[in-house]
């Protein structure tokens, strides 16, 4: 249907109305040339032709546009009657768009890490990923040897890739160092997503992995050759240096493409044979000999389930494991994943919200709809005059439900576009609430289709939803009753109030739901937060360098780390300083798991020995803030030429000691026999909501060199007063090594503590609105109740009632509804607990507390939405209010 097809019907059936009132005409001069009076000739022309309206509209019904008509002129009819009662068609427009906007942006989400994550990407609900088992523990890396064996011996996918992500220095010769995320990806890592660049080519997708050297290229990103290179299109096939080391521009990645690493953006991506070429500390063969961490995505075949391509995969671990040594089987294993909980980068953490929002978006949006169609139900009432008008008139109950159901879906499109179009901004919302790690993120957050859909058939189950209720008040008006109505309105048409106060019931118990889970998951943030981490984060300045991405050997980069050491604790403003692999409860360099041998302990059957090592410097523990048990700490006389020492946490000391004293005691680890001086007090290494401790072992960075170091500068003021002189120490040793990740420990533990406020801060946002939905419903209702009782509240006041009982009596009403709405939430709220309880920290699943809180709340709301209706009733005048009578 197109506008020319309906101006051509609006003009025949102008043609048809023209026709007729020719056929009138002619009939009218027959009659006068007969000799009959002009005006008597019109009338019997008239009773002869019968009535000319019904004979059009008999007529356009054969035509198939009656229909037609009446949608448009209900259509029109319905938007006067909003124009006519802005209050309630804004009121009814913003509800359903809060509701509407809160699901919408939850599908967004939903859609940017399991439907459509990625731009450009073929198919992308065929990829899966895969990450291993170690002693079961998952989300390990796979390795090369893996990665191959997989594409060689699976069936149930057409193709395998292995990717990882590290981050490089861009060197330009006209320009600062850039420190930028880039994907190390397999050569058939663009041909594997369907990709094809907007500039340039990819790389070959059957060259050798493991040919190092022999294609040192790289692909930008669009927003990488956009921002640094301009756009230049001669990009391609010039040299630029990464780490120091050439590589050739082979072409640009499509725009919007960012990877495929969790929504961790990447800025471009090289060939794992190009992986050589990134330190001078990598040995001839590093995807072997270092036994890199990969990650693999399989696309499956079509027809192949999760589960069928699962079970291939196990079996494949179990026959890869056999192959290396028979003690690895049972011990060792792969896992498949779809994109939500994929073991790397953000997805996992966003997925694992989402059946939380879900849940949440759609009691809301249930709690709307119970609000929208109270409302249109009042309308519907005070509308009962007109209804039953028209119908004495002879519209039929078809006409009548037909210009209700218009106004309800005008309505309900009115709210989904603007919910919508609300949404398209609160789904970026996404990038406030994921904690900051120091790296660009990249979500498709752009609707499509599916959004479309979604927001379309909401909008059509709205409107027949809210609507039934609506239709039925209108179709149930008794002419008599509403034509005569007066006096018996005394008794407030009572008969409707239980529907009413039935939905507002249903409304209560929803919020209180919400309100509940929000409760605990709040109490649950709050108990980590205020969980001892066994560290001070008080001003303490942090910031990263990384050694070998500036060419820096072992021999250069201890002499780096001990001049910069020298020059930081001389710096004015600083009170000690230290370096460090891994800040506490920090992201990078966390979990570097060594094997390791304690003289004379005989491991358990099974049992591997390997620990998380890090690697400290000079008086850490105590800059740190982070007690000695027993022993001492690392100092400066912990260098190379000394004898190999270790500090040990309290976890470990008790696990492989008896009465934990493993002091003096000896742990061999990579061949080198270290001795025990000290053991520190468990901490928060890395969540701060882990209960159980593992054990911890330390080494003096100047007997094992590591070259991506932090930097920990304890202020005498705050953290922030010493930031010039962390840049100036290092710009001083080298001006060309970009000084990484400056933030604050208090800023660098922010970002673990926000992973735990995340539902907590949702949900709030879904306890607030539901409290205003239900707020809102609560006070229409009563609000109504209160015009409906005016002349009751009259003849009450007027016979001698208070206007305190008469206040009271209003809100007695609204009591009730809060009993059924506690006992309707009590009871939905034991099923929305337990989905809740993996979530929760040191709270009980039905803590009284948080059940207390929102019931309290839950009758605040009530009472507040109460007040003013019932205010308004006790001050109605009787003999005023009985003299309209």
């Amino acid at each position: 249907m197109n506008l020319r097809w309906i101006m051509q019907t609006f003009g025949r059936k102008a043609d048809l109305s023209e026709e007729l009132e020719s056929h009138l005409r002619m009939a009218v001069a027959d009659r006068v040339a007969r000799g009959e009076p002009p005006a008597e000739a019109r009338r019997a022309a008239m009773r002869e032709f019968g009535n000319l309206p019904l004979i059009a509209d008999v007529t356009r019904e054969r035509w198939g546009w009656l229909r037609l008509e009446h949608l448009l002129r209900d259509l029109k009819f319905a938007l006067r009657q909003m124009r006519r009662s802005p209050g309630f068609t804004i009121t009814a427009v913003l509800t359903l768009a809060l509701g509407i906007g809160a699901l919408t942006t939850v599908a967004t989400w939903t859609n940017a890490v399991l439907y459509n994550p990625w731009p450009h990407v073929a198919a992308p609900r065929e990829l899966r990923f895969v990450d291993a088992t170690v002693l079961g523990n998952n989300g390990y890396s796979v390795h090369y040897d893996n990665y191959r064996f997989m594409l060689e011996s699976g069936h149930s996918w057409k193709d395998a890739i292995a990717f990882a992500q590290t981050t490089v220095n861009l060197n330009e010769a006209d320009a600062q160092p850039q420190a930028i995320a880039i994907g190390l990806v397999s050569s058939n890592y663009f041909q594997f997503l369907g990709l094809r660049p907007q500039n340039g080519r990819f790389f070959p997708p059957n060259s050798n992995d493991r040919t190092y050297g022999a294609t040192d290229e790289i692909v930008l990103s669009d927003g990488l050759w956009r921002d640094r290179f301009h756009a230049d299109p001669a990009i391609v096939g010039r040299a630029i240096s990464i780490n120091r080391h050439p590589y050739t521009v082979a072409g640009v990645a499509p725009r919007s493409f960012a990877g495929i690493f969790g929504g961790i953006a990447e800025a471009a991506w090289m060939p794992l044979s190009g992986l050589r070429g990134l330190s001078t500390d990598f040995p001839p063969d590093p995807l072997i000999q270092l036994r890199y961490g990969l990650q693999v995505a399989v696309r499956l075949r079509p027809g192949v389930s999760d589960a069928s391509a699962a079970a291939e995969l196990h079996a494949l671990a179990s026959s890869f494991a056999l192959k290396q040594s028979a003690d690895k089987r049972g011990k060792w294993d792969w896992n498949l994943r779809d994109a939500a909980h994929f073991q790397r980068g953000l997805f996992i953490m966003v997925g694992a919200q989402l059946p939380i929002l879900l849940g949440a978006s759609v009691l809301l949006m249930v709690l709307v709809s119970i609000n929208i169609a109270s409302l249109l139900g009042q309308h519907a009432a005070r509308r009962r005059r007109e209804v039953a008008i028209r119908s004495a008139l002879g519209a039929t109950p078809d006409r009548i439900a037909a210009q209700v159901l218009a106004e309800t879906g005008l309505l309900a499109l009115a709210g989904a576009t603007a919910g919508w179009a609300a949404s398209t901004g609160m789904a970026r919302g996404l990038y406030l609430l994921l904690p900051n790690f120091g790296v660009p993120l990249s979500f498709n957050l752009h609707s499509d289709m599916r959004i479309l859909f979604l927001v379309t058939t909401v909008a059509v189950v709205v409107t027949l939803v809210c609507g039934i209720y609506p239709v039925r008040q209108s179709l149930r008006v008794s002419q008599n009753e509403a034509l005569h109505e007066g006096g018996a309105a005394v008794a407030g048409g009572a008969g409707n109030g239980l529907g009413r106060r039935i939905l507002l019931g249903l409304q209560l118990g929803i919020c209180f739901i919400v309100l509940v889970c929000c409760g605990l998951l709040t109490r649950t943030a709050l108990n980590i937060v205020n969980r001892t981490t066994g560290f001070d984060r008080a001003n303490c300045l942090t910031g990263s360098v990384a050694l070998s991405r500036s060419g820096y050997n072992e021999q250069r980069g201890l002499a780096f780390q001990a001049a910069l050491l020298d020059r930081l604790r001389s710096a004015p403003g600083v009170a000690s300083a230290t370096l460090t692999s891994h800040l506490p409860m920090g992201d990078d360099g966390a979990g570097n798991t060594r094997d390791f041998s304690i003289p004379g302990y005989v491991p358990s059957k099974g049992e591997e020995l390997q620990v998380v090592t890090d690697f400290e410097g000079p008086e850490f523990f105590h800059i740190m803030g982070i007690a000695m048990r027993q022993g001492r700490e690392f100092d400066a006389h912990d260098n190379a030429s000394a004898q190999p020492v270790a500090v040990i946490n309290e976890s470990m000391a008790h696990r492989y000691w008896p009465k934990g004293n493993g002091v003096g005691s000896s742990v061999m680890v990579d061949r080198r026999l270290h001795r025990v001086v000290g053991i520190v007090s468990d901490y928060a290494y890395y969540n701060p909501a882990n209960t159980e401790a593992s054990p911890l072992l330390f080494l003096p960075l100047a007997q094992d060199y590591n070259s991506d170091v932090f930097m920990a500068l304890r202020s005498r003021t705050t953290a922030s007063a010493i930031t010039t002189q962390l840049r100036q120490a290092v710009a001083g040793l080298d001006n060309s090594l970009p000084l990484e990740n400056v933030r604050s420990l208090e800023q660098v533990t922010a970002a673990r503590y926000q992973i735990s406020r995340i539902p907590a801060v949702l949900l709030s946002v879904y306890a607030i609105s539901s409290m205003l939905v239900a707020m809102l419903g609560l006070y229409a209702v009563t609000a109504y109740s209160v015009i409906e009782r005016h002349r009751e509240f009259a003849l009450r006041l007027a016979l001698g009632s208070t206007r305190a009982a008469v206040f009271r009596l209003v809100l007695s009403g609204s009591t009730w509804t809060a009993i059924v709405g506690l006992v309707t939430g009590g009871l939905g709220s034991i099923a929305a607990v337990r989905l809740l309880r993996s979530m929760l920290f040191g709270v009980a699943p039905f803590d009284p507390t948080s059940y207390c809180a929102a019931a309290v709340l839950l009758l605040i709301t009530v009472f507040l939405s109460g007040m003013v209706p019932a205010r308004r009733a006790a001050s109605v005048e009787p003999m005023q209010a009985l003299r309209t009578e």
